[in-house]
């Protein structure tokens, strides 16, 4: 189970979409032919139809298939990867199905939620160093989705994060808080402020909860603003 991962700074979905000409992870430029005048940005996950990948699709968080037409031209990440896609919407299809052009396509951290009552003590209890803020938490699909902004110095690849849970409370019902942490891991310095988005997978939790639905306190310590909290609501995929 991976509940803790190394960040690779990237572009927020406002920002992607905006600018559309780079990405921070494997990524594809817009062929020059392609229309640029209705650019869409999504969270999703890559599926594959073959196991070697030469057939595949984008599958969004509403879950909705998109099959890109430029599909030989994307530099693809692996099957079932978590993405943030930038596409364009094709009026006129040339193959049925196929209305979809990638733009961007760019990787995103995705991790399951760390069960506290099963890690060291040590690892549980350790401080958590401050973001420098959290641009916005939302639930998507199956995931806890955090754009944050956090302090770095000449080393951003040593900063990890993880989403903490105490997996005893959720047998006992209520509303169950989860604590985002951050470790700079050194890399003490505030030279720069970086921003990513890390999704954090919530089925993690169901081999625990004896409910459809949990309700979620999300928290994190900011140097911005305080403590940033947010109360949401996950059901459970059947």
């Amino acid at each position: 189970m991976n509940t803790s991962a190394k960040i690779a700074p990237q572009k927020s979905l406002a920002y992607v979409a905006a600018l559309c000409f780079s990405a921070v992870l494997s990524s594809c430029s817009l062929d020059g032919s392609y229309e640029q005048f209705s650019l869409q940005t999504e969270l999703a996950v890559v599926k594959y139809n073959t196991p070697d990948g030469s057939s595949w699709y984008i599958l969004n968080d509403d879950g909705l298939k998109l099959w890109p037409k430029n599909a030989s031209e994307v530099k693809l990440p692996e099957d079932s990867a978590r993405v943030l896609v930038v596409f364009n919407v094709l009026f006129d299809e040339e193959k049925p199905g196929y209305n979809y052009v990638i733009a961007i396509i760019s990787q995103v951290l995705s991790i399951d939620v760390y069960d506290v009552t099963a890690a060291d003590s040590a690892t549980a209890s350790a401080p958590s160093d401050l973001l420098e803020h959290i641009g916005g938490v939302w639930i998507g699909s199956r995931y806890l989705n955090v754009d944050y902004y956090f302090f770095s110095g000449a080393a951003p690849e040593k900063h990890t994060v993880s989403l903490l849970c105490d997996t005893a409370a959720l047998q006992s019902g209520g509303e169950v808080k989860l604590l985002l942490k951050h470790a700079n891991n050194g890399d003490e310095g505030t030279q720069k402020v970086l921003q990513n988005i890390v999704s954090f997978d919530l089925e993690s939790l169901r081999s625990v909860v004896k409910a459809d639905s949990i309700d979620i306190a999300f928290e994190a310590k900011c140097s911005s603003g305080g403590t940033y909290q947010r109360d949401l609501t996950y059901k459970f995929g059947d």
